[in-house]
């Protein structure tokens, strides 16, 4: 089974909406504390998020964006279906060179696909400076 890694940004403001998403979509009810204890990153404008940079099968992302279905330990479908709406997959430009815009906003989660976390914090609008975590 093939891996990739989602690297993906969480806004404070949204983050039981995503636990759901994720428990939805994981592989058991732990997964609803993916964002919660993931580290919290601040954008150049003071936003805050949680980013978690994980493996994940392959087919993950395909089944993210499809509709969901309530997992067998149950999960809060309202919530995951709010989570899901908000969810932005981050695709390179066309001309390499370019440089992108933020891809975090405080209106989604988004996602950025590759295998360097590092990249992907880049890409996100960070700059590398951890905030403390908050409760």
């Amino acid at each position: 089974m093939s891996e990739i890694r989602i690297t993906t940004a969480c806004p404070v403001a949204h983050l039981a909406d995503a636990g759901q998403f994720s428990r939805a979509t994981g592989c058991g009810p732990e997964d609803e504390d993916t964002f919660t204890i993931a580290p919290e990153y601040q954008d150049t404008a003071g936003n805050r998020y949680r980013v978690a940079s994980d493996l994940v099968a392959g087919v993950y992302l395909t089944n993210a964006v499809s509709p969901l279905t309530e997992p067998a330990w149950g999960a809060d479908m309202a919530a995951a279906d709010r989570a899901q709406a908000l969810i932005a997959v981050w695709q390179p430009p066309e001309d390499p060179e370019a440089l992108p815009e933020p891809f975090a906003a405080p209106d989604r989660i988004a996602a950025v696909i590759g295998d360097d976390p590092q990249a992907a914090l880049a890409v996100l609008g960070y700059r590398l400076c951890e905030s403390p975590r908050r409760a």
